[in-house]
């Protein structure tokens, strides 16, 4: 029983190496091509070379031809335009307005100011420790602090933070704030 499978082991073995060698020889010149593609900087360009490293690789004459076809078909015209070109608006009214309210809250727009400076107009707290805080421009914004040293008329400055949070900063104070309305 040895001899068998010391037999069917020696078989398998060598079909095995007969279907790496041949790929073994032949990757050198794909990896000089890869290689050719990636030195190309242009995107479209560097991506049309390796669309046609793969049409070289068919074997079928037709199917070859037909996948040649299809990379020399012209893009359409929208196509042909890069996201970066797109005019983007400046920040206006409306993006003060919507600072910081959550991206469900708001409609999809590009992102508006870093920053905001106001007035503050009313402080609440309530039993909780939590700061209910109404400014002149009709935003509310509420944090949460024991110690809030936050007074009506005071000038805030609010900014973008960390993972869609807002800091708050009165005075020499900062407060980690979410806004309300």
């Amino acid at each position: 029983m040895s001899g068998r499978w010391r037999a069917l082991g020696v078989v398998l073995s060598t079909g095995l190496a007969g279907l790496t060698l041949p790929s073994a020889r032949a990757a050198p010149a794909v990896s000089a091509e890869m290689t050719r593609c990636a030195a190309i900087a242009a995107p479209e360009e560097r991506l049309t070379c390796y669309d046609a490293l793969v049409c070289a690789g068919i074997v079928a004459a037709e199917e070859r031809l037909a996948c040649y076809d299809a990379l020399a078909k012209p893009k359409p015209p929208d196509a042909q335009t890069s996201p970066g070109d797109a005019v983007r608006p400046t920040s206006s009214a409306t993006d003060t307005q919507s600072f910081g309210l959550s991206p469900r809250q708001l409609p999809a727009t590009p992102e508006g100011p870093k920053l905001i400076k106001a007035l503050v107009t009313r402080v609440t707290v309530d039993r909780a420790g939590n700061v209910l805080m109404s400014l002149d421009n009709g935003q509310s914004w509420t944090f949460n602090d024991q110690d809030a040293l936050v007074r009506p008329g005071d000038s805030v400055t609010i900014r973008r933070a960390a993972l869609g949070s807002f800091l708050l900063t009165a005075g020499r104070r900062s407060y980690r704030a979410r806004r309300v309305q």
